[in-house]
């Protein structure tokens, strides 16, 4: 299996964490170091701890990016999890009971190598800024009697930081190639409460409308699929953007079609944890059983159905089954009042979509 945008990103941050985290391993130390005696056996020990952090934490902590200092008390549990998981997986918990200030050093450097990543990542982040309260930074773990810190190393501090420019830059392409003038999705909030978002593939081939209609519709038939596999790979980075930046995170509706019915596994790509997190497969209801292998076959993968009823009329309490979440428009659901508490009861949920839709 190919692996998803967010998990190639993933992979690529691992390589950053590692790199960052042997520079600083430099800067920042301990008198008489325990867990490591050189640099070889830090990387192994580190290059697992980050592994484990960047695959299960990378995007829970980018709230205080703005602050170090903030961001490091915030972010320093999760790195500890990933540092327990590493002992457990090792047979070493002993380390954690006996080696307390080496455990607490390899903490203090991940966390560190983690804030740079973040606070200079390509979509929202800033280079100079961070350059300058790395220092600050620095002043405050030197502040601690435990760690030794070589604040006014600049020979070390440049490199760094020259390896994080090389590291962004390497960011930068990625998700240019994702750009293209000749696609892109448009994304709209179809409702408001909780925040969804529907979205349109555009595309534009050159002298495309100068053939023939049928030709034209033959062309469309031919290449849908892969129109819609590109759609679906920028909905990806569109995800991946918002997972970064640390924004409000909407949840967006993937319709099915004909296409999906009959591929079911095109959204094998999506297996992320991150993407079933913020994906749901929006039905018709009244389409429901044309499509329940393929809507079986999602569900085993681990994606979330929602149905949609576009008629406003009274209905049948019977109408909607167990624990269905439907968008419906705002008459409905005042033309249905009498069926609130059944439909309650049998933990039935209802979105209202936006007006203007």
């Amino acid at each position: 299996m190919s692996l998803s945008v967010i998990d190639k990103y993933v992979e690529k941050k691992k390589k950053d964490l590692l790199e960052y985290a042997k520079i600083l391993e430099t800067l920042i130390t301990l008198e008489e170091n325990k867990m490591w005696k050189n640099k070889s056996e830090f990387s192994n020990i580190c290059k697992d701890v980050i592994a484990i952090y960047a695959s299960s934490y990378y995007f829970d902590n980018n709230v205080n990016r703005d602050n170090p200092i903030e961001y490091s008390n915030d972010n320093i549990n999760l790195v500890l999890q990933a540092i327990i998981s590493y002992c457990k997986n090792n047979a070493q918990e002993n380390l954690l009971r006996q080696e307390k200030n080496e455990t607490f050093l390899l903490s203090v450097i991940v966390c560190t190598a983690c804030y740079l990543d973040i606070a200079t990542n390509v979509i929202d982040g800033n280079f100079i800024d961070t350059k300058n309260k790395f220092k600050y930074l620095l002043n405050y773990l030197k502040k601690t009697k435990l760690l030794k810190v070589y604040n006014n190393d600049r020979i070390r501090i440049n490199e760094l930081f020259d390896t994080i420019k090389k590291n962004c830059k390497e960011d930068s392409n990625f998700f240019k190639y994702y750009v293209s003038d000749n696609y892109h999705n448009e994304y709209r909030i179809y409702t408001a409460d909780p925040l969804y978002y529907n979205f349109k593939f555009n595309y534009l081939i050159e002298d495309l409308n100068e053939y023939e209609q049928n030709m034209v519709e033959e062309i469309r038939n031919e290449f849908a699929t892969k129109f819609m596999e590109i759609s679906y790979e920028l909905l990806g980075i569109h995800i991946l953007k918002e997972l970064i930046s640390n924004k409000e995170m909407g949840t967006y509706l993937i319709p099915m079609n004909g296409i999906l019915n009959k591929k079911p596994k095109i959204l094998k790509d999506f297996d992320n944890k991150y993407f079933k997190q913020y994906i749901k497969i929006l039905v018709n209801v009244s389409e429901e059983g044309t499509y329940i292998d393929a809507i079986n076959t999602i569900k085993e993968m681990g994606f979330k159905i929602i149905y949609e009823y576009l008629e406003s009329e009274n209905v049948n309490e019977n109408k909607f089954t167990y624990d269905m979440e439907v968008i419906v428009n705002k008459e409905f659901i005042e033309n249905n009042k009498e069926n609130e508490y059944t439909w309650e009861k049998n933990n039935i949920t209802f979105v209202i979509k936006n007006k203007e839709d």
